[in-house]
């Protein structure tokens, strides 16, 4: 397997685990060796992550993050020879299709037995660890001062008074972006829903790359509203910015994120003490620290009462028509 990171996309997280024997500190598990791990997760989620993974388990990770579109493409580019050992974080549907172009090895985790079975693959090809969905970020501060009513579902973003407010993530690179379209088609149907995504565009000032983008520019008050997924803005609020979350009352769709093991990899043994630990009560808990949801029941996530707002998305359709949709996105946009 190739053992290569691209240095300027390289996030290398230095999470130097002590031997035991060395510091004498019995609770530090001794270091096993490293792994490298794709992801589309936020980057400082994303640390904290692997800490507690080095924490528990004395594995170390590097990590390359892109956004799930980019990861996609890199997967397709690479394969068979995949340039990671694994994927933590990534839509649902497209473990769906890495499940068909079979890049995906099977393992079946002890620790996931009491997952439900709607959140894992049959034969331990991926494994849904939490999920998350679609909201509003708007700056408050903006409203004010420019007169703006506070938008409470998707429909109102289709507002004159919002003309070149939005800001919204490119589904040709953003799963966020993507969630948020096969959403507005599995609400409205694909007609109405294309009628919809036109008008919207005329509100829109900016389409950016990213998924965390448009929370983060909101909250420095570059726009008044984002399209973005849940954390990016609960995040934020969290840290002193003048963002408010909206759910918006028509529903949202909702994504698995998910973990697996690639076809190929030379530390196959790490890789299933990796997918373990994701399973485990201390993973899940870590896990909820930064997440809605996760799928391990009596472990609360950040936020309560979601399940009142999810639509029944389908993570199949939206797989099956994936390419489909997005070709006409980028005729249309």
């Amino acid at each position: 397997m190739k053992k290569y990171l691209l240095p300027l996309l390289l996030l290398t997280l230095s999470l130097l685990v002590t031997a035991c024997g060395n510091s004498g500190d019995a609770s530090e598990p001794e270091q096993k060796g490293e792994i490298d791990i794709y992801t589309h997760n936020d980057s400082e989620e994303m640390q904290d992550f692997v800490k507690g993974l080095a924490d528990e388990t004395g594995i170390e990770a590097n990590v390359l993050r892109t956004s799930s579109g980019e990861g996609w493409s890199r997967m397709q580019s690479e394969a068979p020879d995949f340039g990671a050992d694994m994927q933590w974080g990534m839509l649902h549907s497209i473990a769906l299709k890495a499940e068909k172009e079979d890049y995906l090895e099977p393992y079946d985790s002890p620790t996931w037995e009491d997952i439900p079975d709607e959140f894992k693959d049959e034969d331990g090809k991926w494994y849904g660890w939490s999920y998350w969905f679609n909201l509003l970020g708007v700056n408050t501060g903006i409203l004010e001062e420019k007169g703006l009513d506070k938008p409470e579902s998707w429909e109102d973003l289709l507002d004159p008074q919002y003309k070149g407010e939005i800001v919204l993530p490119d589904p040709g690179t953003s799963g966020t972006a993507y969630l948020f379209i096969s959403t507005i088609m599995q609400i409205m149907g694909e007609d109405e829903g294309w009628d919809y995504l036109e008008k919207l565009d005329e509100n829109v000032g900016q389409y950016v790359k990213s998924g965390d983008a448009p929370a983060q520019m909101v909250a420095q008050g570059e726009y008044a509203i984002g399209i973005t997924w849940d954390q990016a803005v609960y995040n934020r609020i969290d840290e002193g910015y003048p963002l408010e979350a909206i759910i918006p009352e028509d529903g949202v769709g909702y994504d698995l994120d998910v973990i697996w093991m690639f076809q190929g990899t030379e530390n196959r043994e790490l890789v299933e003490e990796v997918i373990d630990y994701v399973g485990s009560d201390e993973g899940m808990e870590n896990s909820a620290e930064h997440r809605s949801m996760v799928t391990k029941t009596g472990i609360e996530g950040t936020e309560e009462n979601i399940e009142d707002y999810l639509i029944d998305y389908d993570a199949v359709w939206a797989e099956e028509n994936r390419d489909r949709i997005m070709k006409e996105w980028r005729e249309n946009f």
